[in-house]
């Protein structure tokens, strides 16, 4: 029988496997955080689509590799992977690949967002029998090994909020997950600018061991230990993590370090004064500023809020700052620091309340990137400090962002009321 039916082809993502994490754009929302910094602007859906239907099928075998030993190319049936080139770069200018899995069944399942260092490294950890449930750069059995050493560590350490109450998460305190896979980013930053002591190996080389920046119940430091896993002559991931105190002696000696071992904690900021808002300074709020913020972040904007002229958004946006400098006039703690890792420096976030409505949470976060004083050789300030509108946050990536320098303790940004 002959129909008018034809074959739909697959666009997007969709040629490539089936999207697990489609639901609430999480996918999306994953590679942001995989480039943010690395772009001037963010991808949307749309674009993300667009880069997806024009890019090519790149078929991995069990290895991460494209060829086999003999440089033969893997083919779709003989692949554990497949992945395409995004075209965007982390900070470090490493290509970000979207790739998919080859599960038991024959479907490939994603979408995950990795350099081809790090699928690699995943492929490696699979073959020691890891299942390689990552977080940042550490290394997994399996998701629920993952949430085991969260728990570990969020219940040694002195009591602290680290869920989402109003937000199921099936990772088990997912700020403090947050927390560690962007300090630990931070540590690496400063050991490659010639920092000591920040990240430490052990005697024999098979152990690393860092500062948290967190106390114990009993004000001991925390430290983090993991083990090394080279994956070739350049590159290694971090399997099997375990929380240790500072005071934890034996436990220090058995993974191969001094029991007088001291990592030292990330540094954020040199004087206190960096992280104090000042609402004297003057906010730039340019042209591509605005139009990044109200076009291409329309998303975090409240519904009843999109449909709405970029003029309107603009000016509630502005009476909103406004509104927001009163109170921090009044308050030098209503304006919170973050740690903006695009640029490696302190920024601030301001609560934006479009309809001046006190009594709800804000509609989300204005990221304010601090462009400090210039000063003249006797120390004299020659320029003025500012603030550059930078663009938003949604306020559970605002207190994350803001975890990392210290526990917020303004209720507005309180992560027993984000939802």
């Amino acid at each position: 029988m002959v129909t008018n039916e034809t074959t739909k082809t697959k666009e997007g993502l969709f040629r490539f496997g089936l999207v697990a994490n489609l639901k609430q754009g999480v996918f999306l929302k994953e590679l942001h955080r995989v480039i943010e910094g690395a772009v001037e602007e963010l991808p949307s859906s749309q674009e993300l689509r667009e880069i997806a239907d024009d890019a090519s099928i790149i078929y991995l075998n069990a290895n991460g590799y494209p060829q086999d030993r003999d440089g033969a190319p893997v083919t779709e049936t003989m692949a554990k992977f497949i992945a395409f080139n995004t075209g965007y770069q982390t900070l470090e200018g490493e290509d970000v690949y979207g790739w998919f899995e080859k599960e038991e069944n024959g479907v490939f399942v994603g979408v995950n967002w990795n350099t081809m260092t790090e699928i690699r490294a995943y492929a490696s950890v699979q073959k020691f029998q890891l299942k390689s449930f990552k977080m940042g750069k550490f290394y997994f059995k399996d998701l629920d090994n993952c949430n085991a050493f969260l728990e570990d560590l969020a219940r040694k350490t002195i009591d602290e909020d680290w869920n989402y109450k109003k937000k199921p998460s099936r990772i088990s305190a997912p700020i403090l997950r947050s927390y560690i896979q962007t300090l630990f980013s931070k540590l690496e930053k400063e050991q490659e600018a010639g920092e000591s002591e920040k990240i430490i190996r052990s005697r024999d080389g098979s152990h690393i061991i860092f500062n948290t920046n967190l106390l114990d119940r009993f004000f001991n430091d925390e430290y983090i230990i993991a083990e090394v896993k080279k994956i070739d002559d350049t590159e290694e991931v971090y399997i099997n993590p375990v929380r240790v105190s500072k005071d934890s002696g034996s436990e220090l000696i058995k993974y191969g370090f001094s029991r007088n071992v001291a990592p030292k904690p990330p540094k954020f900021f040199d004087n206190v004064n960096e992280v104090i808002f000042h609402p004297e300074y003057y906010i730039e709020k340019s042209y591509d500023s605005l139009t990044h913020i109200i076009e291409q972040r329309i998303d975090r904007f409240p519904e009843e809020q999109k449909g709405k002229t970029a003029d309107y958004l603009a000016s509630k946006l502005y009476n909103a700052i406004d509104y927001a400098l009163a109170i921090a006039q009044r308050n030098y703690k209503y304006i919170v620091p973050i740690y903006y890792p695009r640029f490696d420096t302190i920024s601030f976030i301001m609560p934006i309340f479009l309809e001046r409505s006190y009594k709800k949470r804000p509609d989300f976060a204005l990221v304010l990137q601090n462009i400090p004083p210039v000063l003249n050789d006797e120390g004299k300030v020659i320029e003025e400090g500012y603030y550059v509108a930078r663009t938003i946050l949604d306020l559970e990536d605002g207190y994350q962002d803001a975890r990392v320098i210290a526990k917020p303790d303004e209720s507005w940004l309180n992560p027993g009321e984000i939802k």
